[in-house]
C-alpha cells in the first residue's frame, strides 16, 4: 500500500520512524544539483542534532561548477557510489530527497527506503513509510528548512546558506514557480546565511571555457513555431546546458526550450517551458522513450540518453517535436 504524503509535522514523524539513533544514509538524485545537494546536507544536519550519523550519498557525477564551489566552501561531504553503498551501510534506512524512486534517476541506494523528500510532480507516490512530497514547492530546500523550524532550531550560517542557494537556483531566484513556503524559508535564512557568497557562486559559475558550447548552440540552432531546438556537440556541463536552456526562453516566441549534449561520458538533455500547460517533464519523457531517461517539473526536467543509444539529429529532432506538439494538442 502506497504511504500517504505528509506535510505538517513531517519531521517529528520521520524521527519516529527513524526510531533509535543509528546510521542514516540521505541520497540526492544520480546528478545531484545545488537544491539536491543543500537539502541532502540540511537534513543531515538537522539528524546529527538528534544523535543520528547521516552519510550523503549520490550516484552518477557531479557536472557544475559552482555545485562543486558550493560543496567545498560548505563543507558539505557528498560522496559518489557506484551502485549500491557498500559494507554495513547498505542496511541503513536510507532518505532520498529531491527525487523519487518511482524515476530512474533515484533508486535507493541501500536496501531499505524508509522515506522520500521531494517537491517533483507527475510521479507516483512511492511504496515506503515516510514520504513528504510537495509539488506546490519550488525548491525541495524549502522543505527541509522547515524541518528547521519545526524541530525549533536555527541553522548555522553554512546550512543556511545552502538552504538559501538551493532555493534560489531552483525557483531561478524567486522567477519560476515560487510558493509561499519558499519565501517565507528564504525570509527566515537570508540574512542568517552567506547571501553574498551564494549569489556570487551561482552567478559566476559560467568560464570562457564555455564559449565553444554557445557558438554550437547557436550554429545548430532549429525553431519551428514557439519550440527551441540545439544540439551541442561538444563536451559540456549540465550546468552550461540548463544556462542556455534557460536563456532561449527569454525570446518572446519561443514557448519552449530543448538543448541537447552528444558528446562526453553523459549526454544530457535540459527541456523548459514558460507555458504551465506545456509539461516539460512530459516532453522529455515521450522523447526518450526507448532512448534514455528524464523527468523533472513542468516548467523545467532534464534528461539521460543512454551512452549505447546510437544518435541522428533529424531524429532526435523530430522525437521532441512529437512530444512538444503532442504537449500541445492536449492544451
Amino acid at each position: 500500500m502506497l504511504s500517504e504524503v505528509c506535510h505538517s509535522g513531517a519531521f517529528t514523524r520521520l524521527v519516529s520512524l527513524l526510531g533509535e539513533p543509528g546510521t542514516v544514509v540521505i541520497q540526492t538524485h544520480d546528478f545531484p544539483d545545488h537544491d539536491a545537494a543543500a537539502s541532502a546536507f540540511a537534513l543531515g544536519e538537522l539528524l546529527r542534532r538528534k544523535g543520528y550519523d547521516a552519510r550523503l550519498l549520490y550516484r552518477g557525477a557531479i557536472r557544475s561548477y559552482s555545485l562543486r564551489i558550493m560543496l567545498s566552501e560548505l563543507g558539505i561531504d557528498l560522496k559518489r557510489v557506484n551502485k549500491m553503498a557498500g559494507g554495513e551501510l547498505s542496511k541503513r534506512p536510507c532518505i532520498i530527497v529531491d527525487g523519487n524512486p518511482v524515476n530512474t534517476n533515484a533508486r535507493p541506494v541501500t536496501e531499505y527506503l524508509l522515506g522520500v523528500v521531494d517537491h517533483h510532480g507527475n510521479a507516483a507516490v512511492p511504496d515506503c513509510p515516510f514520504t513528504d512530497i510537495d509539488t506546490h514547492s519550488g525548491s525541495c530546500a524549502a522543505l527541509v528548512a522547515r524541518y528547521w523550524e519545526e524541530a525549533g532550531l536555527l541553522p548555522e550560517k553554512n546550512i543556511a546558506t545552502a538552504l538559501l542557494m538551493g532555493i534560489e537556483m531552483d525557483t531561478d531566484f524567486l522567477t519560476r514557480r515560487v510558493s509561499k513556503q519558499d519565501v517565507d524559508a528564504l525570509h527566515r535564512l537570508f540574512f542568517r546565511a552567506d547571501w553574498e557568497f551564494g549569489v556570487e557562486a551561482l552567478k559566476t559559475s559560467l568560464s570562457t571555457k564555455d564559449l565553444p558550447s554557445f557558438e554550437k548552440v547557436m550554429a545548430n540552432s532549429k525553431i519551428r513555431g514557439n519550440i527551441f531546438f540545439s544540439i551541442i556537440d561538444v563536451d559540456t556541463s549540465q550546468e552550461v546546458i540548463s544556462i542556455l536552456a534557460d536563456f532561449f526562453l527569454r525570446f518572446r516566441e519561443i514557448l519552449v526550450t530543448i538543448i541537447i549534449e552528444t558528446e562526453g561520458k553523459t549526454r544530457h538533455v535540459s527541456v523548459r517551458s514558460r507555458d504551465p500547460r506545456i509539461s516539460a517533464a512530459r516532453i522529455v519523457r515521450e522523447a526518450l522513450k526507448d532512448l534514455g531517461s528524464g523527468g523533472g517539473h513542468d516548467y523545467m526536467a532534464g534528461g539521460l540518453i543512454d551512452t549505447g543509444a546510437v544518435l541522428d539529429e533529424n531524429e532526435l529532432f523530430r522525437r521532441f517535436l512529437d512530444a512538444a506538439a503532442k504537449e500541445q494538442e492536449n492544451t
